[in-house]
């Protein structure tokens, strides 16, 4: 601002002012001077904060605090200042040696001090001040006095600890969560690579079990396959040696021959049910194949013919539709189903009906028989390998047939399963695909 607009301003604020009233001589003589001082210490009071001067060339002692120090210390004015080193024992300790450096930086540099300080009160309660504090000098530039004030500020330095207390907490929480998170990823690392390399051991199981499966159905094939000859042959020269001797030997005799060519003809059973479970557990799925079950039927019952005569056996059928597997398969679980009923049969002639309804794609298939039935705690077991629905008889199996079925049947997709009670026959449930024009 230069000194023209100061004059400015000044004549500005004067015209804002009422107009001077100007008094006769006789009674200028009796107005009196106001008592600026008295105003002074009077505004000075009334501000809600510690106004203190002390004299720096009179020894040790302060010229002046205000009245406020008693409301917030709890000490009078006269305590105060009748007392040369009272402000500096109610400093507290800790801040003691800090405010001796930062008052020789006042003393000997003239810059002012702005800081803030703990003062112990009358009660012993801290009281957090904050200070400002300047120095005065002489004429001839010597420390003269220092005056400054003092605001208090407890309740900010309170709520500013409690806050950085709240952000310790909650940092020293983050940082223990931090861990905990650091320690469950450190776990959960562990646990994947464990698994990881339990799947790649099981992946190396897995492999080796379907190279050994393939190595030992391919030796139980080669070994069915080179036995079935000497047993056949067994088989054979028994049958001649009964039919040449019979009641010519020794009753043991005829009774061990007897026995040996039952035991071979069992054995060239199982080893050809043997075959085929193995056969059907190796060959490739076929897909493009469709097959008229009820065509199958009657080749079946046909190649059966000498059983069912035997038995006294009803052999009935619906009409079918067409399905999407191969002829092969689809006569083997017909032959193995119907062989079951006949040879399982109860006081009556056999019957047996065979019928199927299409659902979703599939055709659901029935066997239904009036034969001697199943328990029902044995409808699980019936369909596992060399699993016989009843002790070794003249009409017990080789306890293959059900299983080479229940393999057939899951290739295609579908299931197996059988529902029946004791002495009251037996229903034989499995599912097919069906073939595209049969849908």
């Amino acid at each position: 601002m230069t000194p023209e607009d100061a004059q400015a301003l000044l004549l500005q604020l004067a015209g804002a002012l009422p107009p001077f009233r100007e008094f006769p001589p006789a009674e200028i003589g009796s107005i009196e001077p106001p008592d600026l001082a008295a105003r002074y210490r009077t505004l000075v009071e009334q501000i809600p904060a510690v106004i203190f001067m002390a004299f720096l060339d009179r020894g040790l002692s302060e010229a002046y605090v205000s009245p406020h120090v008693e409301t917030v210390l709890g000490f009078t004015q006269e305590e105060w200042l009748n007392d040369p080193v009272r402000w500096y024992q109610q400093i507290h300790p800790d801040d003691r040696t800090r405010w001796s450096i930062e008052a020789a930086q006042l003393i000997l540099s003239g810059q002012a001090v702005c800081s803030a300080y703990r003062v112990i009160a009358r009660d012993g309660r801290v009281i957090w001040f904050h200070c400002q504090v300047k120095l005065v000098l002489t004429q001839d530039g010597r420390p003269w006095f220092l005056h400054g004030v003092a605001f208090d500020i407890t309740d900010l330095k309170e709520a500013e600890i409690a806050l950085k207390r709240s952000h310790g907490e909650l940092d020293a929480r983050v940082q223990e969560r931090t861990a905990e998170l650091e320690r469950a990823n450190r776990n959960l690392e562990r646990e994947i690579a464990e698994r990881k390399r339990a799947e790649a051991g099981l992946a190396r199981t897995v492999e080796e079990l379907k190279r050994s499966n393939a190595d030992l159905r391919q030796f139980a094939y080669s070994a069915s396959h080179d036995l079935q000859e000497p047993l056949r042959n067994i088989a054979n020269y028994s049958e001649w040696l009964t039919s040449r001797y019979r009641g010519k030997l020794d009753p043991k005799a005829d009774q061990f021959l007897s026995f040996l060519t039952e035991g071979a003809q069992r054995m060239i059973a199982m080893i050809r049910d043997l075959l085929d479970y193995t056969r059907t557990a190796s060959e490739d799925e076929e897909t493009d194949e469709v097959t008229e079950p009820s065509e199958t039927l009657a080749s079946v019952t046909a190649d059966l013919r000498v059983l069912i005569h035997e038995n006294q056996a009803t052999i009935t059928f619906a009409s079918l539709p067409v399905l999407a597997v191969r002829e092969v398969h689809l006569r083997q679980l017909f032959q193995n189903l119907l062989v079951n009923a006949i040879k399982y049969k109860g006081e009556v002639s056999p019957r047996v009906h065979i019928s199927g309804v299409r659902s979703d794609g599939y055709c659901c298939l029935s066997v239904a028989d009036n034969g001697r039935g199943i328990a029902r705690d044995f409808h699980e077991k019936v369909f596992g390998i060399f699993t016989r629905l009843e002790q070794r008889s003249e009409s017990s199996g080789t306890g293959i047939g059900l299983a080479i079925c229940k393999r057939i049947v899951e290739r295609y997709g579908g299931k197996i399963w059988v529902e029946s009670e004791p002495n009251r026959g037996a229903t034989f449930f499995f599912t097919l695909p069906l073939a595209a024009r049969a849908s």
